[in-house]
Formats: C-alpha cells, structure tokens, sequence
C-alpha cells in the first residue's frame, strides 16, 4: 500500500481527514480521522538496494465508542488484508473515545 492508496482509503469514510495535526475548523467535528508518519525505515530490497517504508499513526477521534465509520475502515482493512491492532483511549477531558493503530506503507523518503 502507498500513502496515496491510505489516504484514499481514508477519505473514502466521509469523515475530516487531516495529515499531521487537526485544522482549526476540524478540531471539534466528530467524528475525524488524523493521521501522521511516526517511522521511517529502510529495508533490503533486491541486491544491494534498499526501499522505504514508512509508518503512520492513524488516530481516530469519536463522541461515542465503536464508531460505525471505524467499524466501516477496520472492515475496509481486513478486505485488503490488512489487521491492524486497535486501542482505545477515553480523553476525559474533551470527553471523546480516541482510537488508534499504525499501519505500514512503501514510501519515498527525501
């Protein structure tokens, strides 16, 4: 999967979507989807070449817990085979359920 074909995915749930931080007029809009790179890694490809890989923190932030827009991405996912583990985090004082997970794409790095 490239990060095209994630944000893609990502955009297909009808919900704000931002990469890196919340914007200001998505900040309170539930539910919403930011997502940022958390790692970068190199790894052997054929011969001596190396190819990158990033991977992203997908947070999602909802009124209420078992969202039917995360239930709808955690089954988009699974179909493409991938089963990322979600946690689940009550942020007491905005008074939202958080949930996240990583997920691994090729990527360019520089």
């Amino acid at each position: 999967m490239t990060q095209g074909e994630l944000s893609r995915i990502l955009h297909e749930l009808d919900c704000p979507v931002n990469e890196g931080v919340s914007s200001l007029k998505n900040e309170k809009v539930f539910p919403r989807i930011d997502y940022w790179e958390i790692l970068w890694e190199d790894t052997m490809a054929s011969g001596d070449d190396y190819e990158n890989e990033i991977t992203w923190q997908i947070s999602f932030y909802a009124r209420k817990p078992r969202d039917p827009k995360l239930i709808a991405l955690k089954n988009r996912l699974n179909e493409l085979d991938y089963h990322p583990t979600i946690a689940h985090e009550y942020v007491t004082e905005d008074r939202v359920w958080h949930s996240y997970f990583s997920i691994t794409t090729d990527g360019v790095i520089g």
